[in-house]
């Protein structure tokens, strides 16, 4: 029906069809039988108690991962410890500035690369062109900040879920771009490991440490007020290397169990939306006993 009515609309405005309102009422629709009728809701009411089922499952996993990020990789400020460490974990955990294991990217991007890059709360630093289907770059592109894969972004933007900003690690291009309001930087020590810091960066480990040098109520246009040298000045928790890849790996585990979830929960919907063109058309008819 949704078809004849777009062929029929006579403009746009926005986001505005105009159609009239006997484009509307004069449609023609099937009307099955009321106990094809109520054979069709059944069917689609399952899939919905799937998804709904789906859906807690997903809510569930993700509430306890920040559960366990809270436990695991969040250090008590008198203590400089986290709550829970795991069995065999002896030696106490270090606290580094952050421009002492890391260094500030600052490269120009010399080569011209054209993959301007955003930082998403969900999925992390994502090309525009991808996320947005289309480029919103606010400079000249050479300007910009050339990142290499591996390499981390903070966004001194709060957004949902990232009160203080987000840090992000770039892990789905091999390169990309960056506004200079991004602040940039990468591992300057091989013993340390980047993958125990994209999750501790997540779990929001620099919260307070930023919460305390941002300046109340100082934003320009959503920008947090967070200067480069105190930024950089942010003390994280140093484990032992070992220690490092075994968290790395155990929330990485974590993940991949979420990402699971959401994929059968998107399998689901798909699922649905097909068997209600199908269902709801008469291309496909429900027998009744």
């Amino acid at each position: 029906m949704t078809g004849n009515i777009e062929r029929k609309a006579h403009g746009f405005k926005t986001t505005l069809v105009h159609v009239r309102k006997a484009d509307i009422t004069g449609q023609v629709i099937g009307v099955p039988p009321l106990a094809e009728q109520r054979k069709i809701v059944a069917i689609l009411g399952a899939w919905d108690e799937a998804i709904a089922a789906a859906e807690r499952l997903v809510a569930a996993l993700r509430h306890r991962k920040r559960g366990l990020m809270r436990q695991l990789l969040i250090v008590d400020r008198e203590s400089g410890q986290p709550a829970r460490r795991f069995p065999g974990s002896v030696n106490p955990w270090r606290s580094e500035r952050l421009d002492q294991i890391f260094a500030r990217v600052t490269r120009k991007n010399s080569t011209r690369n054209t993959n301007v890059l955003t930082a998403s709360g969900e999925h992390g630093l994502v090309s525009q062109a991808e996320y947005f289907k289309r480029v919103i770059a606010g400079e000249a592109i050479e300007n910009y900040y050339l990142l290499h894969r591996g390499e981390f972004a903070y966004n001194r933007s709060s957004s949902d879920g990232y009160p203080y900003g987000a840090v992000k690690q770039l892990v789905g291009h091999d390169a990309g771009i960056l506004s200079t309001l991004y602040l940039c930087f990468c591992l300057a020590d091989a013993t340390y490991d980047d993958n125990f810091y994209r999750h501790f960066f997540e779990a929001g480990g620099l919260n307070h440490g930023i919460y305390s040098i941002a300046q109340e109520g100082a934003r320009n246009h959503g920008l947090l007020n967070v200067g480069v040298a105190d930024f950089f000045g942010l003390h994280v928790p140093v484990p032992e290397p070992a220690e490092q890849l075994r968290l790395a790996k155990f929330f990485d585990t974590v993940d991949e169990e979420i990402n699971v979830a959401e994929q059968h929960l998107a399998l689901l919907r798909q699922q649905k939306r097909g068997l209600m063109q199908l269902l709801l058309t008469g291309q496909v008819r429900v027998p009744i006993e």
